[in-house]
């Protein structure tokens, strides 16, 4: 069965663009494109598997639509960025909100429906500068209070290594000589034992428990 996406995104070019690369993937389904926030939180009832969506739009920051349906508790689909908006705060605030995944506008470059069939595999694509945001407020957690997570085996550490530096489901994979979808089941045991919802979530919780170590 196809993962529905619904595409926010006030731009009608670039919603266009998004648009062909889901339905260019054979697992995935265009759903509807909103144009604002209104427009987007009309689908919040509906059976939605991955929002992508644009921070700036008309009627106010996407960020707040990220809030709104990790704080609805009626579905749980990802949530992947996909803006020209690049500085650490947004980056930050999208990530802590809740975000899978953040991307900047890549036009020439960016396989938009490789992006959403990792996100919704457990993976959070991640823009190499922007892993470099989301390490750099990790580290300033680090020395915070631990929360009481259960412990996480060899390889989850080896695995959340991997993750903390961006690296996709697909490369983590690689990487660790294993299959995709052994690599989702190490991904969803380490959400459960750190009880988060997202890789922003995981990471937090890793440094601030001293689970992570990692140098520039």
């Amino acid at each position: 069965m196809n993962a529905n996406v619904v595409v926010v995104e006030d731009d009608p070019q670039v919603a266009a663009h998004i648009g062909r690369g889901v339905t260019a993937h054979g697992q995935l389904s265009l759903l509807a494109v909103a144009g604002t926030l209104a427009e987007a939180r009309a689908w919040l009832e509906h059976a939605v598997d991955l929002f992508i969506l644009d921070l700036g739009l008309p009627d106010g920051n996407g960020i707040d639509l990220i809030q709104e349906i990790r704080a609805s508790g009626k579905t749980e689909p990802k949530i992947l960025v996909l803006s020209v908006l690049g500085d650490q705060q947004t980056v930050l605030a999208a990530v802590l909100a809740g975000a899978d995944g953040y991307l900047l506008k890549d036009m020439e470059s960016l396989d938009i429906g490789h992006q959403v069939a990792d996100a919704l595999t457990g993976g959070a694509p991640l823009s190499p500068n922007i892993a470099i945001y989301v390490l750099r407020y990790l580290r300033a957690q680090q020395h915070s209070r631990p929360p009481d997570e259960k412990e996480l085996s060899p390889r989850e550490l080896e695995l959340l290594q991997l993750l903390a530096r961006g690296y996709s489901n697909k490369q983590v994979a690689d990487a660790l000589a294993l299959s995709p979808h052994t690599v989702g089941d190490h991904v969803k045991s380490i959400y459960r034992k750190l009880r988060v919802g997202n890789r922003g979530e995981a990471m937090v919780r890793a440094f601030r428990s001293g689970l992570l170590n990692l140098r520039e």
